[in-house]
């Protein structure tokens, strides 16, 4: 009932989104800066920065467009284009510098407005006038944006007169129109520079997406209608200024228009109603912001920031956004922050812009909107805004990209969830298909080696126990695959699913590739692996190795032996774990890998004994039993060449042993000890009877090569 009654009496078209948009942009800079940028740049060269300043603007307004006529965008007007596309981390990033800009500009504008009274009036105390406007607006922003933008009818009727009082004036200029200025002032991307921050404003309309009666439609008319006329109008105003007033005059006299317009009156009072109304809008405009944060919780007090009375007015947010401008009144000159905040602003343009493009390209389905436009449109908006921010201030446009970073990656912290969703998963699915198709077509290497290890896990009190060495032989750019088999009983409730998201969480965090793989059968564990695995063999990006455990119970060795004697045929590594039933892993500091003469399963166990000694900070014993001392003398120089070729590390030591290999490494003082699978599965279940320590047992795929 509330939503009918809202949509109801909900702003139109020309009061919620037309007025305070074309009031933004038909501002001071029209009144008191254009005709000094026509005469420091000529008419054509005024005429080549409105259409390229108001390439950018259409450019953002259309691609604002497009994405309003996709879906409703709700409260919030930029930051929601910008979130739901983005997401929250983004549209926080941008809305909350976004909301402190606009509480700022208010103050701004109330400055602005009183400097030009006290020019008028110089007997007034302009402290006093910048109170009692601020006063006026904030109770106006309190009591109903409807009355705000009716206030602004009135404004804008005096604007539409002034600026026919100022075609209809006289002239000044006795010569030729200028139409090439000699910039003595300024250069031309300087004058660019100066004028831009007239045609920002284009979002006026947009920030009251939640207080509108038809949003989609409201917006879209509304706003390339403001931008379409502030076009019209500067371009008009340009030419009349280079036709009736010479350029010496124009550079001298910044308010050379009082004296073009038949009423003096009508152009003094277009100026302070331009300055006034942009105060005015942005007041109203602004608490939306805040309170559109707020409902997301992106904002400290977000309950009491969202909070609405009983007129349905964000009062609180009103309150908040009224001080800070007190505030920053109080301060006085903010001329230093000017930059910054136009800085903001475009910011938020290009990143509208930015969203449009990768919903663009990303060709999700769900972006299909009735207006649809070029993809060289968002491109061009982008673009333009960055190219624009560096001319304005290349230190601000650092010091800008500073803050919004800082700002997203706090919100990234926070794990946000957005209902709504955004496009950066398909965006990204984009970048990996893209990658994927250049990566299958490209052969494959042992250099590009990584371990990207498939793990069972039938029982996840098995896989805490191994996380952790798991974790030291992925890291840090390796992959996980977490496999589990569930029957029909347990697909309702897995508590071992949850229990593998609980006990990777860590590795996550770490920024590791982690995926879960859970698979519904009926048939047992052992039977499900081969098939399952095959299957992943084909997928892009495919496990290189399967991580098992040793288990002391008999019937699981049993099964372990065709298993690994399967998953060996498919090309794949295979890594058998035991850890020590009483030592465990010990100090984890001495890692005894054992290699031996012409061994097939050298490569892979040289990988592992690599990225545990780098992650453990472990030294590695590179050992070899002999029969004899001539033996030993060929075996170390072998030994010695190996540990060149395969770049191990210096301070890795060469253990040549005589004796028979099962009685010496038994004496062998070790945490860990890494061995090549031997030919029979038999003999892997001796040797961990003897190893006085966790021992990893593995087989080479063939893929692997420690020497390149």
């Amino acid at each position: 009932m509330s939503k009918q009654v809202s949509a109801k009496n909900g702003l139109g078209t020309f009061e919620g989104v037309f007025t305070p948009t074309v009031l933004t942009i038909l501002g001071v800079i029209l009144y008191l800066r254009l005709g000094w940028v026509v005469g420091n740049v000529g008419f054509i060269g005024a005429l080549t920065i409105i259409i390229l300043s108001h390439a950018i603007t259409i450019s953002t307004g259309l691609s604002v467009a497009s994405m309003v006529s996709n879906t409703e965008i709700g409260a919030g007007g930029a930051y929601s284009i910008i979130s739901r596309s983005l997401g929250l981390e983004t549209g926080g990033a941008i809305g909350i510098p976004l909301y402190i800009s606009q509480a700022f500009s208010v103050a701004f504008y109330i400055i602005g407005f009183a400097e030009l009274w006290h020019y008028f009036f110089p007997e007034q105390n302009m402290l006093l006038v910048c109170l009692i406007t601020w006063l006026f607006l904030a109770i106006i922003a309190m009591l109903s944006a409807g009355l705000a933008f009716k206030v602004q009818y009135i404004i804008l009727f005096v604007v539409i007169l002034s600026i026919l009082s100022f075609f209809n004036g006289p002239s000044l200029n006795n010569g030729s129109i200028v139409l090439i200025g000699k910039m003595q002032e300024a250069t031309y991307w300087e004058t660019f520079a100066i004028f831009f921050p007239a045609v920002t404003g284009i979002l006026a309309g947009v920030s009251m997406s939640g207080e509108l009666r038809t949003p989609r439609k409201s917006i879209i008319h509304g706003m390339l209608a403001a931008i379409t006329l502030g076009f019209i109008v500067y371009v008009c105003c340009a030419f009349v200024f280079s036709s009736r007033v010479s350029e010496e005059v124009l550079l001298q006299d910044n308010l050379i228009i009082l004296r073009l317009g038949f009423s003096k009156i009508l152009i003094i009072s277009g100026i302070m109603g331009a300055v006034l109304s942009s105060a005015l809008s942005t007041m109203v405009s602004a608490p939306r912001t805040l309170a559109a944060l707020s409902d997301d919780r992106l904002v400290p007090f977000p309950k009491i920031f969202a909070a609405k009375g009983k007129n349905g007015e964000p009062q609180n947010a009103v309150i908040i956004t009224a001080f800070i401008s007190l505030v920053m009144l109080m301060v006085g000159n903010l001329d230093t922050l000017a930059s910054l905040l136009t800085l903001f602003f475009l910011m938020t343009y290009g990143t509208i812009n930015l969203a449009v493009l990768m919903e663009e390209l990303s060709g999700v389905v769900s972006f299909r909107p009735q207006l649809r436009i070029s993809i060289i449109i968002p491109v061009i908006g982008f673009l333009g805004c960055v190219f624009s921010m560096f001319l304005i201030s290349k230190i601000f446009t650092l010091v800008t990209l500073v803050i919004i970073s800082s700002i997203y990656y706090y919100l990234t912290k926070r794990n946000l969830y957005s209902p709504n969703g955004d496009i950066r998963g398909g965006f990204l699915s984009i970048i990996s298909e893209w990658a994927a198709q250049k990566a299958m077509s490209r052969p494959y290497h042992p250099r590009l080696w990584k371990p990207y290890i498939l793990v069972p896990v039938e029982d996840h009190d098995n896989l805490r126990r191994i996380i952790r060495m798991v974790r030291n032989i992925v890291y840090p750019s390796g992959r996980l695959y977490c496999l589990t088999i569930n029957d029909n009983k347990e697909r309702m409730e897995n508590q071992t699913s949850l229990q593998i998201d609980f006990i990777t969480a860590p590795l996550k965090e770490e920024n590791l590739f982690v995926q879960k793989i859970i698979v519904n059968s009926n048939h047992s564990f052992a039977m499900e692996l081969p098939v399952v695995t095959q299957t992943l063999m084909s997928s892009f990006l495919p496990p290189n190795a399967v991580l098992m455990t040793i288990s002391n119970d008999k019937e699981k060795r049993i099964l372990l032996k065709p298993l690994t004697h399967q998953l060996n045929l498919m090309n794949l590594g295979i890594i058998l774990l035991y850890i020590h039933p009483k030592y465990g892993f010990g100090q984890e500091r001495i890692i005894n890998l054992w290699l031996r003469d012409k061994s097939p399963n050298t490569n892979l166990a040289v990988l592992i004994a690599l990225q545990l000694s780098k992650n453990l900070k472990a030294s590695i014993n590179l050992s070899r039993t002999v029969g004899n001392n001539k033996e030993a003398m060929q075996a170390a120089l072998q030994m010695e060449s190996f540990k060149d070729k395969a770049r191990l590390p210096v301070h890795t030591e060469i253990k040549i042993t005589q004796g028979e290999f099962k009685s010496t490494i038994i004496s062998q003082t070790a945490d860990i000890t890494i061995v090549g699978m031997p030919k029979s599965f038999e003999e892997v279940l001796e040797l961990v009877e003897i190893i006085p320590n966790t021992a990893i047992f593995v087989s080479d795929s063939g893929l692997e090569s420690a020497l390149v």
